[in-house]
């Protein structure tokens, strides 16, 4: 197998080719890989969509042709818009869990997409564009639990939280904060910052290690523990239950 895409829920990608190895992000449902190296049960990869090199599960990826992953274009894919979606098997009834941001190959207006051979369908709302603003999203994801290297519903990072949200919207962006802060149109002040831009923060080193989303006015929702709402200001993010600031504020980046 040279390539490959991704047809579960999500596949960890870990940094060696071991279970407890640590997991730098996750391959969502319908994102695509060349695969470089086999070791076992594990498959070294490089994700289309981002960059990332590292070893997932090869069972749990399923083989495409040189041809198809070419043509694959993952920003021109239609996304899972929903919290959560189901689609089901059109020739099997087999079901699968799909998490917002999620890619749907060769997406009809049905609600049908295809996986190798057979078609799948979802319910078409659960893929329809979105209305409502960026931060509106990002509220859907409040008490996630933070997971280093998750971008799903059920446990993300900061820059997997922005990354999803954005995807949602049709705005792709790179993984981590360090990369996303290199993308965008930089705001000149805090105060010209609207809901939906990316506040970058660092810890005087210089080095980007955290993003969050800008909210209401003095307000941010960002992953540290889990997604939640803190105080922004020009210093940094504030946090009221350890009444102390806890990420100091590098730049401000739009995106729309």
């Amino acid at each position: 197998m040279e390539y490959a895409i991704c047809f579960v829920p999500n596949n960890p990608l870990r940094i060696e080719h071991d279970e407890a190895s640590e997991m730098l992000t996750e391959l969502l449902f319908g994102e695509a890989c060349t695969v470089t190296e086999s070791w076992g049960n594990w498959s070294k990869i490089i994700n289309k969509t981002e960059g990332y090199v590292g070893w997932v599960t090869t069972k749990m990826l399923t083989a495409v042709s040189k041809e198809y992953f070419d043509a694959y274009d993952p920003a021109a894919q239609t996304v899972v818009t929903s919290y959560f979606s189901q689609a089901v098997s059109e020739t099997t009834g087999e079901k699968i869990l799909l998490t917002g941001g999620s890619l749907l190959p060769e997406y009809k207006e049905d609600g049908t997409f295809r996986v190798k051979n057979d078609r799948f369908r979802l319910n078409p709302a659960d893929a329809l564009p979105l209305k409502e603003s960026l931060l509106d999203t990002a509220r859907r994801f409040l008490n996630t639990p933070y997971l280093w290297g998750g971008k799903n519903a059920m446990g993300m990072d900061c820059s997997g939280l922005t990354q999803v949200v954005m995807r949602m919207h049709g705005i792709h962006i790179l993984r981590n904060a360090s990369q996303q802060a290199k993308q965008g149109e930089l705001i000149s002040f805090t105060q010209e910052a609207l809901p939906g831009d990316l506040a970058f923060f660092d810890h005087g080193d210089g080095h980007i290690s955290h993003v969050g989303m800008v909210a209401e006015e003095g307000y941010i929702i960002h992953c540290s523990g889990s997604v939640h709402i803190d105080k922004l200001d020009d210093q940094g993010i504030f946090s009221k239950e350890l009444n102390k600031y806890t990420h100091d504020l590098r730049f401000i980046k739009r995106y729309l």
